[in-house]
């Protein structure tokens, strides 16, 4: 078990918990989220990425390692889900911004 900041630790019980409006909610208005080639920003658009994230992939989300770096804090994560190599480690990187999370990249 590691120590989160808040927002990270709500956003992946969230996510767990297959709750997308609570797993919004840590994001900061105008955040910004790399995943899958892509990047989105907004509330809108973040909300809508979480919704189809969980309907194609259900991933649950198992934290291995979490550090910080450079104002940024790295999580490591082993994912599980419906997808093919499932389960897979992915690399988490999160900025934050009065609290909430102002940018996700996931590799």
């Amino acid at each position: 078990m590691t120590l989160l900041d808040t927002a990270i630790d709500r956003y992946f019980s969230a996510t767990n918990a297959r709750n997308n409006q609570l797993a919004a909610e840590c994001f900061d208005p105008d955040a910004s989220v790399f995943d899958e080639g892509q990047q989105l920003t907004g509330l809108e658009s973040i909300q809508l990425w979480l919704q189809q994230s969980q309907q194609k992939y259900q991933p649950l989300v198992q934290v291995l390692t979490a550090q910080h770096n450079y104002g940024e804090v790295w999580v490591k994560a082993k994912v599980s889900g419906q997808f093919q190599g499932s389960p897979i480690q992915l690399n988490y990187v999160f900025a934050l911004q009065d609290g909430k999370i102002s940018r996700l990249m996931i590799r």
